[in-house]
């Protein structure tokens, strides 16, 4: 049976990971298919569209996202919030508990650097 891309990612193509972007990598939606199916995979393009160049894949590779959900700035630290004090722990290695009061926290970020 052939394989064929969601609707709303027509131009992804198919990996080993799953439905990919062919110009970033990124994955669209999860899941894998067989070097049978992928050889065997045939387009949809629009004819207006140009032909993407095809994705390199490297399965050993993993994809690497940075998250900055609480950005840190300019800011000392007292001035810090709870999980902008958790975000700096743990680009040092350290989990704080958010549960517990922000001086504690304080305490604990401000032993990192002593």
């Amino acid at each position: 049976m052939a394989i064929k891309a969601p609707k709303w990612c027509e131009h992804a193509i198919p990996t080993s990971r799953g439905w990919v972007d062919p110009i970033t990598g990124e994955v669209y939606k999860s899941g894998g298919f067989t070097p049978e199916q992928i050889a065997t995979w045939r387009p949809v393009w629009h004819e207006n569209d140009p032909m993407p160049e095809t994705l390199e894949e490297n399965v050993d590779e993993p994809v690497i996202q940075t998250l900055t959900e609480a950005p840190i700035g300019d800011k000392s630290l007292d001035e810090m919030t709870k999980v902008e004090l958790e975000a700096l722990g743990r680009t040092h290695g350290v989990e704080l508990d958010r549960r517990k009061s922000k001086k504690s926290l304080l305490g604990q970020v401000k032993n990192l650097f002593e």
